[in-house]
């Protein structure tokens, strides 16, 4: 059974020891740049758990694209928190005030005094944040950026040239229609970089296998279903499809993916020299995760008022219309009532989904990982 339906079967720590000997390990972009976000202790211990494996370390071109593409986003970021969390501190800070300052009698509260801490907690707040940036280790992450372009020296695969582009864009579009994996949760980005980075990526890691006749070992952030076999909230391993796919493409290699997280305590074990400082850096990389989850969330919540206003603006043109009542911004809406009462119950429909949280790009995030 198992050579006829390979993807469906999870593999035992002791063939996963074997070939993590022969394997080609490849981290995506998001992988790369967690060499430059962390703490120093942090940064150092990832630049050398992938010195330990650069005879074994490999990225195709796109992965490199990616991160340079998101290098500076990073680099910046960081350097502008000082700055943007300073601003949103005092805009937080003011709204308060301004309900301190509506207050009228009160029995208990002071005004005056409470106002008073609270400027004395925000001059606090400025000389912290002001010191911070100071002491922003700009040299530091230079020399880690510095150190992973050496790593990676001789070890990027090549640009796709034009002709073979535009043919996995025309090939993405039909698996991406089939929900064949990868890529397919990126069929709504905007560029055909973005939507068809993951496919260009898994069809080089297929040439890589084949041609040097290894098996792959995938390090990967990502945790959408196009790339992960999920079931009842449970990672078992890469989707069966993409385990079938390269084994009957690389002539039987075969494909493993880990999160980050867990290929550094798998790594660990087998290298002693990783193993004090793990807990330490697994605990930045889940905070670095929790915080990623909450800004998606957040993203999402926004994007739900968002298109709920419109659903509702939408709605009221309509309901206006089939009323005979003219609409405030005297935009014309067909005159066919059918249409329009079917738009409207489209438009009911969706609100509804809205408001229960449904929808079917909700990203699906299980806790419990297991690597097959």
């Amino acid at each position: 059974m198992k050579d006829k339906f390979p993807g469906w079967y999870t593999r035992d720590a002791d063939h996963i020891a074997a070939l993590w000997e022969t394997a080609i390990f490849v981290p995506d972009a998001n992988v790369l740049l967690h060499c430059l976000r962390h703490p120093a202790k942090v940064r150092n211990e990832l630049i050398r758990v992938f010195t330990i494996l650069r005879e074994s370390l490999w990225i195709p071109y796109q992965v490199g694209l990616e991160f340079h593409r998101n290098r500076l986003d990073v680099e910046f970021g960081a350097q502008d928190t000082y700055q943007r969390l300073t601003a949103d501190y005092d805009g937080l800070l003011k709204q308060i005030e301004e309900k301190l300052r509506q207050l009228r009698a009160h029995p208990v509260i002071e005004v005056e005094r409470e106002l008073a801490a609270i400027g004395t907690f925000q001059a606090d707040f400025h000389a912290r944040m002001a010191a911070a940036a100071q002491s922003h280790p700009k040299d530091a992450i230079q020399t880690a950026m510095d150190e992973l372009t050496a790593l990676l020296e001789g070890r990027v695969g090549e640009k796709w040239p034009a002709d073979r582009f535009a043919a996995i864009k025309k090939e993405g579009e039909d698996r991406y229609a089939k929900k064949i994996p990868p890529g397919f949760k990126d069929i709504k980005k905007d560029g055909d970089l973005d939507k068809f980075g993951d496919l260009i990526i898994w069809k080089d890691m297929i040439a890589k296998a084949k041609e040097e006749k290894r098996p792959i070992v995938f390090i990967s952030d990502d945790v959408k279903e196009d790339w992960w076999w999920l079931y009842r909230g449970r990672k078992l391993g890469p989707r069966p499809e993409l385990v079938e796919e390269f084994h009957s493409e690389t002539a039987g290699q075969e494909f493993l993916i880990y999160e980050f997280t867990n290929f550094l305590r798998v790594a660990a074990e087998r290298h002693q020299e990783i193993r004090e400082n793990v807990d330490e850096v697994e605990k930045s990389l889940l905070g670095d995760e929790r915080a990623k989850r909450r800004l998606r969330e957040a993203n999402d919540a926004n994007d739900v008022v968002i298109r709920t206003s419109q659903l509702e603006d939408e709605r009221e043109r309509i309901v206006q219309t089939l009323s005979g009542t003219p609409t405030l911004d005297g935009e014309r809406l067909s005159s066919d009532r059918t249409q329009l009462r079917a738009r409207l119950d489209v438009i009911n429909g969706e609100l509804s989904k809205l408001a229960t949280g449904v929808s079917e790009n909700t990203p699906n995030s299980p806790e419990d990982v297991r690597t097959g």
